[in-house]
């Protein structure tokens, strides 16, 4: 059900599992059972940050002019660094028609951003400007660990 749809509400898996099974459950239980379905079919968040490298870059391969630069930072234990781990900062990405659509619009750029939520908590960054048409023309894209951090 959840890979089918994933936002089935949890009222409908509840009701589902009494219709097909007969049993009663609580509200955390499916909850709980959601999340993990969640998890089996699209991974978890260590998987999703680790396959992002590998995202970045098969866009960059299929995508002719896609641009991207990916931050991160080894990740240390007390004085060790661990092997094959990386602690994420920032990306910053954009798309070929977006760097040549951006001569043909005004020449204000306006930034804006909205906060993830999650176990991975950082802000989504949007570089807009306005074409000719006074249309909102994407420029850029960029997740960051904060509004403010330091570097």
């Amino acid at each position: 059900m959840v890979k089918s749809d994933p936002s089935t509400p949890i009222a409908t898996i509840i009701s589902s599992i009494q219709t097909s099974i007969g049993y009663n459950t609580t509200y955390r239980k499916a909850w709980l059972a959601k999340q993990q379905a969640i998890e089996d079919v699209y991974g978890n968040w260590e998987q999703s940050y680790n396959r992002l490298l590998c995202l970045l870059q098969t866009m960059q391969t299929y995508l002719p002019g896609f641009v991207y630069k990916l931050k991160t930072s080894p990740i240390t234990n007390g004085d060790d660094v661990l092997q094959n781990q990386q602690h994420f900062r920032r990306v910053f990405w954009t798309f070929k028609p977006y760097i040549d659509g951006f001569s043909f619009c005004k020449p204000i750029v306006q930034v804006d951003g909205t906060f993830l939520y999650g176990r991975y908590r950082g802000t989504l960054l949007v570089a807009v400007a306005q074409d000719g048409r006074n249309n909102i023309f994407p420029i850029a894209f960029a997740i960051v660990e904060g509004e403010i951090a330091e570097t």
